[in-house]
């Protein structure tokens, strides 16, 4: 189903944040360990809009998903990247506002004739 015929999402609007790139300790393998990774995150969360109003006060700021994404990946070393992707949407979804969310990351550098490697989830309060 799409997820604007979703009942649960009728007011929401979908915000995307595309490319963001960080370097991530990431990987359960040894060499992955000596040193961090390109991932590359694609977020989108659902906001509900009813009470936006066209104030910015009552708006979603954007740089939540960017905080939330470097706090999760500040945390230390994590094995695998659906660890990652669970920390961020649950992160994500503590925000009042925040119905839903699909978070996606890419190792771009697992292996050397495929561009990225990579995981997604949907996750809905």
């Amino acid at each position: 189903m799409t997820w604007y015929l979703d009942q649960k999402l009728k007011h929401c609007r979908r915000i995307m944040l595309r490319d963001i790139e960080r370097q991530v300790r990431i990987g359960a393998y040894d060499h992955e360990r000596l040193a961090p990774q390109t991932v590359v995150f694609n977020i989108e969360v659902f906001v509900n809009t009813s009470n936006e109003n066209d104030d910015i006060a009552n708006a979603y700021n954007y740089d939540l998903v960017v905080d939330a994404v470097d706090r999760v990946i500040g945390s230390g070393h994590i094995d695998l990247q659906e660890t990652v992707i669970e920390r961020i949407a649950n992160d994500l979804l503590t925000h009042q506002a925040v119905q839903a969310v699909l978070v996606r990351s890419e190792k771009t550098q697992a292996y050397p004739s495929i561009r990225s490697a990579g995981i997604e989830i949907f996750r809905e309060k």
